[in-house]
């Protein structure tokens, strides 16, 4: 249901051979140390050159993964971020101290597994001015203004089911986040969707720790408190824009990201649009709406489709799916006038009481789909 700013995903890293042993009890000074073997390469290098690697450890033969594990010796090569890799496939070890972790317990049915996420495809969407709004349908709420968009990196796809799960079960579960939206998705490779607005900053905050980046997100001004649970009443979350991880774009940014460099245009694509170039409801009516068949309609509800190339092209920046296959959540509240205050990196008003969403859908008609069309969703949807 979203795309977060700063990093994105194509290729998955191949990971093989992974194996654990514990020290042997001849190991006087260590015999609670347990070293995990993994082999690992990576199809886009030399576009990545560095992986982020977490491990997860089961006592009961992979039904849950909560053992934990975070004390690691002689091992800043082989986990956490910027753990270095090629396209060649090579043979690492993780020290484990489980005495540090988990002393006083055993098991005969453990199980590790090492995860590993990449950021090949990253997007630089370039600073700028751009005409934000629109000049073609007569949008009351989005006026044509100019606006001034600092350089920021965007996912150059929406997150997909395989991505959400992945964070989830490698850092957010077993560190204390209480994402309640568990995220629906139809594949692996198609966007996740069914997530609030809460559990998708709280997500943004548990992958940027999981790739030792600072979260974006707190409960306080003084940003000293990660939000990790929980839903304010009033739904006012604390943003440190200055930190380098990963957070919802804004809602300046995300038109500038969707318009693809270019001004004035209906879709990020053109003036036009049609089932060929993106995931959407056909048959509205409108003279922009070329239709076609909406090839994703198979298999069952949701029809969204597999996210990034093969599918339906990139806009000039090389985003995929800014329009159309499922809406965006944004960081701003919505409000119908904001389009006429700031000019320089609109973060949005204080508050109104719901968030802004774009981007349209599967579900709905083109013209959801287009650049300067504004929804918003209450709280916490």
């Amino acid at each position: 249901l979203f795309t977060a700013t700063y990093a994105a995903h194509a290729v998955t890293p191949v990971v093989s051979v992974v194996s654990a042993a514990q020290h042997p009890p001849t190991d006087l000074q260590h015999p609670k140390y347990v070293d995990i073997v993994y082999t690992i390469s990576d199809p886009d290098y030399p576009a990545v050159s560095s992986v982020s690697v977490n491990i997860q450890v089961s006592s009961d033969g992979g039904t849950t993964w909560a053992v934990p594990a975070h004390t690691f010796v002689n091992s800043s090569a082989t986990i956490g971020p910027n753990v270095p890799v090629t396209a060649t496939p090579t043979t690492k070890t993780i020290t484990w101290d489980a005495g540090a972790d988990w002393d006083g317990n055993y098991t005969a049915q453990c199980k590790v597994r090492v995860l590993v996420v990449n950021s090949a495809g990253l997007v630089l969407i370039p600073a700028g001015t751009y005409n934000r709004g629109d000049n073609l349908d007569g949008e009351s709420d989005a006026p044509v203004y100019p606006v001034y968009v600092s350089a920021f990196y965007m996912d150059s796809t929406l997150v997909t089911g395989g991505r959400w799960n992945l964070v989830l079960q490698a850092y957010a579960n077993p560190h204390g986040y209480d994402i309640a939206s568990r995220g629906a998705y139809k594949a692996l490779t198609h966007p996740v969707q069914s997530v609030d607005w809460f559990d998708a900053v709280k997500w943004c905050n548990a992958r940027s720790e999981m790739e030792g980046l600072t979260p974006v997100y707190y409960t306080d001004t003084g940003f000293t408190t990660v939000y990790k649970y929980g839903e304010p009443n009033d739904g006012v979350i604390q943003v440190n824009y200055a930190a380098n991880g990963y957070r919802l774009p804004t809602e300046a940014e995300w038109e500038k990201a969707a318009r693809g460099g270019v001004n004035g245009q209906r879709f990020p694509f053109g003036n036009t649009i049609s089932e060929s170039l993106a995931n959407y409801a056909p048959g509205s009516g409108a003279s922009y709406d070329q239709g076609g068949t909406q090839t994703s309609a198979t298999g069952g509800l949701p029809y969204t489709s597999p996210v990034g190339p093969g599918t339906f092209p990139a806009n000039g920046y090389g985003l995929f799916d800014m329009a159309g296959n499922v809406f965006e959540w944004c960081g701003d509240w919505y409000s119908s006038s904001y389009y006429q205050l700031g000019q320089t990196d609109p973060q949005g008003p204080s508050t109104t009481g719901a968030r802004v969403l774009r981007g349209g859908s599967w579900s709905d008609s083109a013209g959801y789909a287009r650049c300067a069309i504004r929804g918003s969703g209450g709280l916490p949807n």
